[in-house]
């Protein structure tokens, strides 16, 4: 189905029959990391499964002989490796200018309650100043196979010793009617076009004092 991503993939065959983009659904919270010079160093990322998909995935890692810790820290591990190739599905610009990111070497993949939560931390490549600058971030399938969405502005916070230096605003997603209807026309043994999901993608706003 989606062979791209090693957690899509594990979503895709614990897929029902059922109609309609997205098929599975994940809640988001975002902390920018910024350090004492008041640098964004990177971003602390965790990706709360929907309670369906992710008790698919459990019971078919219940049916393999290695622990499940194992199998959590491996189903991070490589999450992380496939979703190198679409920048981590997280797309970060500064004034315009997009911002590249190195590889994540912190990640692990828990349980809580009914639902699986990936945890990973994604360093930039290089520190940027955030003084008088503004941050666009949107974290999105492309295909829109998966929602991903923050909610509410509160899952999106700032480090300690920059609590006060930028105002978060989050834009919610307005697609156009036609487009709305061509993602709910899409079957489960259907692909879109790359791209779809930028159009259902959620935007979060910082502005920083200079």
């Amino acid at each position: 189905m989606i062979n791209r991503l090693c957690f899509l993939v594990l979503l895709s065959l614990a897929a029902p029959l059922a109609v309609a983009h997205p098929h599975a659904w994940m809640d988001l919270q975002t902390r920018f990391l910024i350090n004492e010079q008041q640098q964004l160093t990177g971003l602390d990322l965790i990706w709360h499964f929907d309670d369906f998909y992710s008790a698919n995935i459990i019971e078919d890692m219940k049916l393999k002989e290695e622990p499940l810790e194992k199998q959590f820290q491996d189903f991070a591990r490589q999450s992380i490796e496939f979703m190198a190739v679409d920048n981590w599905l997280t797309h970060l610009e500064l004034n315009g200018k997009k911002l590249t990111f190195s590889n994540p070497t912190v990640y692990r993949t828990e349980k809580q309650d009914y639902h699986l939560v990936l945890h990973f931390v994604l360093p930039l490549k290089e520190p940027v100043s955030l003084k008088g600058n503004s941050l666009n971030l949107s974290i999105y399938d492309s295909t829109y196979y998966v929602e991903m969405l923050h909610h509410k502005a509160s899952a999106v916070t700032l480090s300690d010793q920059a609590a006060n230096l930028c105002a978060i605003r989050l834009e919610k997603p307005n697609p156009p009617e036609d487009i709305s209807a061509y993602a709910a026309s899409l079957d489960i043994t259907q692909q879109s076009e790359k791209g779809l999901g930028t159009l259902f993608a959620e935007k979060v706003l910082l502005t920083c004092q200079a």
